[in-house]
């Protein structure tokens, strides 16, 4: 928690937290847990593990009011196959910093009784390796912002891209405001209207290991797909021409938009099962 506390205190110090932060914006966690094979947990089994972390999300997530939303991301093609990334979503840092301070008192009042707080906590512990790796702290550009609305029953697939803009300098007559209005064009018409896209974030630097510099802007995208087969065969050509329909603007549009995404250079941090029971959806 001091920590959290010093990271504050440096952001606000240096500026930065509230020169980078956007009124109206969300701010995103990302981070990466472990789980042990559960054939090597004494009396392991899959479907209690599933309980137990199905009591647990409702319990200490569903119920926690200052959480906007959040999913927890089971590995399919990623680094490590124990690998577990929870993406949570709060209004502001301020909110966030208080969420984690609550969590005991949110652990007694879904427990109330000590004894069967500190076996549930006992036995769900023993599924995962323990502690954490931060990916990021990123604040969520709500006007590129699309959330599910369709309904599901199965669980769907989430993909975590590392994209960077740019350098201006290296952008021929790129100017802040023109490489804004290019992205949410692209934004209004492909992305709203991709429907084998049912969720889009866009994730910007708020506290991660790299803000620009000569490589460019860090800017991370997680999309959510229904299926793998809708992820692997997306075809945007006929949004791209609907979107642009006179060849030239579209090829111009298109080179322009290139050229601010680094001719689309990117870090494919990963492919994962959203589990849909477990998810917490913002209202």
């Amino acid at each position: 928690m001091n920590k959290i506390k010093m990271l504050i205190f440096n952001c606000v110090f240096s500026g930065i937290l509230f020169g980078q932060y956007t009124d109206g914006n969300t701010i995103v966690t990302l981070s990466k847990y472990y789980l042990k094979p559960w054939r090597t947990v004494e009396n392991g089994d899959l479907k209690e593990r599933e309980k137990l972390f199905d009591e647990h999300r409702t319990k200490m997530v569903f119920r926690d009011n200052l959480l906007i939303s959040s999913n927890i991301l089971y590995h399919y093609l990623s680094g490590n196959s124990s690998e577990v990334v929870v993406m949570n979503e709060w209004d502001n840092i301020m909110d966030a910093d208080k969420s984690i301070k609550t969590s005991a008192e949110k652990r007694k009042r879904g427990w109330p009784n000590k004894k069967t707080r500190e076996e549930f906590q006992k036995r769900f512990n023993e599924y995962w390796v323990g502690g954490h790796s931060d990916m990021g702290n990123y604040e969520l550009n709500k006007k590129m912002l699309k959330r599910r609305t369709k309904k599901v029953k199965e669980n769907t697939f989430i993909t975590i891209q590392e994209f960077r803009l740019a350098p201006m300098s290296e952008v021929e007559g790129g100017t802040p405001e023109e490489r804004e209005k290019i992205m949410q064009e692209w934004f209004n018409k492909i992305v709203m209207k991709d429907d084998k896209v049912l969720s889009h974030m866009m994730l910007t630097h708020y506290w991660s290991g790299s803000a620009g510099g000569p490589k460019g802007w860090p800017v991370v995208f997680i999309n959510e797909y229904e299926t793998m087969d809708d992820l692997l065969n997306e075809d945007l050509s006929k949004l791209i021409e609907a979107g642009w329909p006179d060849e030239q603007k579209r090829e111009a549009f298109q080179d322009k938009h290139r050229a601010y995404w680094s001719h689309y250079n990117h870090d494919d941090i990963g492919i994962y099962v959203n589990n849909i029971k477990q998810q917490k959806i913002a209202k």
